[in-house]
């Protein structure tokens, strides 16, 4: 039988796995070898530099998000609207950022716990930009072969 059980988590009793600035990661399931999940909300002009994990990687936008989300991968930012979903597979390397003058909510699942799933830098973050506005203006929406 497996020694996890089912559980109920709530929004008062989150743990803060990161903080950057004025900007906190909270995860509220964090199970070693199965999944994690937590959130972050953006503000305005804040970015995650090019990055990848060592599991996979679910984000939901959420879609009381006050904006869409950026997320850069291939060679150009995507724009991902508030309710959209984004799958990133493990080892694959991508950026995140909100736009300029609206943030947004990312609700974030690992394939396994946060800590297995550590970010690895792919750039230097001290150097890396968030998204511009006309880069933000210029963004495409994500359709099926968009990048192909």
């Amino acid at each position: 039988m497996n020694a996890i059980r089912p559980y109920i988590t709530y929004a008062a009793q989150p743990r803060e796995t990161q903080q950057v600035g004025s900007v906190v990661s909270k995860s509220y399931i964090n199970e070693a070898g199965q999944v994690s999940f937590g959130v972050i909300d953006y503000v305005p002009g804040w970015a995650i530099p090019l990055h990848h994990h060592h599991t996979w990687e679910l984000i939901l936008i959420d879609s009381s998000s006050a904006g869409p989300g950026y997320t850069f991968f291939e060679g150009r930012w995507w724009r991902a609207e508030p309710g959209s979903a984004v799958f990133v597979p493990r080892g694959f390397p991508h950026a995140w950022s909100s736009g300029n003058e609206r943030g947004f909510k990312m609700l974030w699942v690992y394939g396994g716990a946060h800590e297995e799933a550590s970010r690895v830098f792919d750039t230097d973050p001290q150097t890396f930009k968030s998204i511009t506005r006309e880069e933000e203006r210029a963004a495409p929406r994500w359709s099926p072969g968009a990048a192909r």
